[in-house]
């Protein structure tokens, strides 16, 4: 009896462990990972100028599901977009920017690393 139960209890713990094995870890409170690129610079993002201690700024670029629901959500198309290009839908609120183009949500958003303000994360 004592062997049944020594099996029992170990086939139990195998099965635990495997389970969890399975499971994907979680993100940082059941967030969701992000989609895009980034880019650091210095000056501005025309001029393409090596980041220094004192200016440094980073673009983001994000797409998929969040670039959708975000373009969804900041209003209407802007009067004046960067193209006029058909199927080319741009809108902005504040420094954040969301495009659509050819069935593709992208959204840009840059930060000032030393005054830790957003700024432009795209050039237009």
């Amino acid at each position: 009896m004592n062997a049944r139960l020594l099996i029992l209890i170990s086939m139990l713990t195998l099965f635990t462990v495997c389970q969890a094995a399975e499971k994907e870890p979680q993100g940082r409170y059941l967030a969701t990972p992000l989609k895009g690129d980034y880019y650091v610079y210095g000056g501005t993002l025309s001029e393409k100028l090596p980041p220094t201690a004192k200016d440094r700024k980073v673009s983001f670029m994000f797409s998929g599901e969040l670039a959708k629901d975000l373009f969804s959500q900041i209003g209407s198309d802007v009067k004046h977009a960067c193209t006029a290009t058909a199927g080319y839908h741009e809108r902005r609120k504040g420094d954040l920017v969301c495009i659509l183009d050819e069935g593709e949500y992208s959204c840009y958003l840059g930060l000032d690393v030393a005054t830790g303000k957003s700024t432009n994360g795209v050039i237009c």
